[in-house]
């Protein structure tokens, strides 16, 4: 389900006259509020919560109190954020509003949710805060004539819709219709007192979808650089997100392609292991010297970054047990044995998930093994699989000086053509590139996407053409087939037979991606294993 965000454009002077100390959608004044204060509950406040609860997961930061989500039957803010009873409200008549919207109800909701959300976490209540507290500072009297609010706005316009994206629903692009909709319904003129009027609210709306929809961008492309495997162009996009948003996942994400880009810099005999995070046993570098300075003082320096990254995670949510996963494999890659140990028992204390706990357990015997600690290491080695981690039996095999089949590689299924999506030529486009939208993500940096009528083409491109990277990817509900003959009702076994095994397989929040570098394809699928997309990519070789 794709979504759209919602603002409040606040005036302090506006709300200061309000009993609310906060951010309101706006404030209906007099004779024109109507219904009571009670709470509204059942089904509308579950699926409000529904939704209220993914955003809250998914901005992952626990240094501040998790607001309540609380719904109303008065009609006089639409939505609003009270930082002194740490609460996130909404109508009841807002909500309604957002179902008018059928298929993008949602979205709406998210809309309005998320940059509610984004108010309170990126504090936007101080000034007012301050204000009554220094009422007679002529300073904080001029503060309280400020326009700040309106930055404040357009910040929680993007960000807000950034979270709803994070989620999986997309922002940009209901949002005007959602606001012309509740100054009709809440009976609001064009001009309330203290607020911009609606022509301006919506020039505003306009300008932070445009930037919402440039950092969309950016994060789908960085997601699709992850699968493809350029992990180093992938850091550089999630670092520039970072610059304006800031979450758990998103720090996670830039570590782990640290991490894995590290990897590629072990030789087999440096790193025989295959470390939780690492699926794909091809990547390593052959016929290393063992002192090659350059080299190690890459992977070093990749590793160092990897591990303040998943600390930045950390610092948001102490309970994120995979990026202590994650910090483990890094400081167990700089030889740092005592303290991986350390951050892999801390995750241990932190309830994991039975995947995650698997994984960890691994992790734990291989550090005992690169220390030659045969007793801990076997002893662990077979907890690992007794938990179900994937590649326990591959590592212990390593261990015990056996040749373990690789659990990642081709079966030698022979190529059939080049794979295509609606019969679109990634050569082609290579060769005449025209997108919708170019972004450009850091210095001399850009992607860029174009809409087909049942797929979606997004280009990575850098050092003047020499690092590209072309995906297509199959809108849902897509009705044609592979030339293998793989559709939306194959099943896993069925891409097997047609494609062998994965050259590597990621792990999603709800689902996994398998990825075959050649002929350069990928495979979505569900929560439930079902598939539910495909995509095609072509990069130098």
């Amino acid at each position: 389900m794709i979504s759209r965000f919602i603002w409040s454009v606040l005036t302090i002077a506006a709300i200061t006259a309000t009993p609310l100390h906060g951010q309101v959608f706006a404030f209906i004044q007099g004779d024109d509020q109507t219904g009571s204060d009670e709470k509204v509950k059942g089904y509308k406040y579950q699926v409000t919560n529904q939704v209220f609860s993914a955003l809250l997961k998914a901005r992952g930061d626990y240094r501040l109190q998790a607001p309540e989500l609380v719904m109303s039957k008065k009609q006089r803010y639409v939505a609003w954020m009270n930082p002194d009873l740490v609460q996130i409200g909404l109508e009841e008549k807002a909500y309604d509003i957002c179902v008018s919207f059928g298929k993008d109800s949602l979205n709406a909701l998210a809309a309005l949710l998320s940059h509610e959300l984004t108010h309170y976490y990126e504090k936007h209540d101080w000034n007012r805060h301050f204000v009554r507290e220094n009422e007679s500072i002529e300073a904080a009297q001029e503060l309280e004539r400020l326009e700040e609010g309106l930055k404040q706005e357009a910040q929680a316009d993007y960000l807000g819709g950034f979270l709803a994206l994070s989620v999986g629903y997309r922002t940009y692009g209901i949002m005007p219709a959602l606001l012309k909709k509740v100054y009709q319904s809440y009976r609001l003129p064009d001009r309330l007192p203290g607020y911009p009027s609606l022509s301006d609210r919506l020039s505003m709306v306009e300008s932070a979808m445009k930037r919402l929809e440039e950092l969309s961008i950016i994060f789908e492309m960085a997601n699709l650089l992850t699968v493809v495997g350029n992990y180093d162009d992938a850091v550089s996009y999630y670092r520039s997100i970072l610059v304006s948003y800031q979450s758990r996942e998103i720090y996670n994400n830039a570590g782990v392609n640290s991490l894995l880009a590290a990897t590629g810099f072990f030789g087999p005999k440096e790193m025989p292991y295959l470390l939780p995070i690492e699926l794909d046993p091809n990547t390593r570098m052959t016929g290393t010297k063992n002192v090659d300075a350059e080299r190690l003082n890459k992977r070093k320096a990749l590793l160092e970054d990897a591990v303040k990254l998943f600390d930045q995670a950390i610092a948001l949510d102490d309970q994120y047990t995979l990026a202590y996963l994650n910090k483990g494999c890094a400081l167990a890659l700089l030889n740092e044995f005592e303290d991986a140990e350390y951050c892999l028992k801390k995750a241990h204390k932190r309830n994991p998930s039975p995947k995650v706990a698997g994984d960890l357990t691994l992790m734990t015997a291989l550090v005992y093994a690169l220390q030659n600690d045969k007793e801990q290491a076997n002893s662990l080695f077979e907890q690992a699989q007794a938990k179900g981690s994937a590649f326990a039996k591959y590592n212990k095999d390593v261990f015990d000086g056996k040749t373990p089949a690789a659990p990642s590689m081709n079966n030698g299924v022979a190529t059939k053509g080049v794979e295509q999506i609606e019969q679109f030529r990634l050569a082609d486009f290579l060769t005449n590139t025209t997108v919708d939208k170019q972004v450009q993500v850091v210095n001399e940096v850009y992607c860029g996407v174009q809409q087909k009528p049942n797929s979606r083409v997004l280009m990575h491109y850098a050092d003047n053409g020499n690092d590209y990277v072309i995906v297509q990817e199959t809108n849902k509900g897509y009705t044609g087939a592979t030339n293998r003959g793989i559709s939306l009702k194959s099943t896993k076994e069925d891409i097997a037979t047609a494609y062998g095994n994965p050259t590597r397989q990621i792990a999603l929040p709800s689902g996994f991606i398998w990825v075959f570098s050649v002929p350069g394809i990928y495979f979505r699928f569900d929560e439930k294993m079902a598939l539910s997309g495909w995509g095609v990519f072509l990069k130098p070789t």
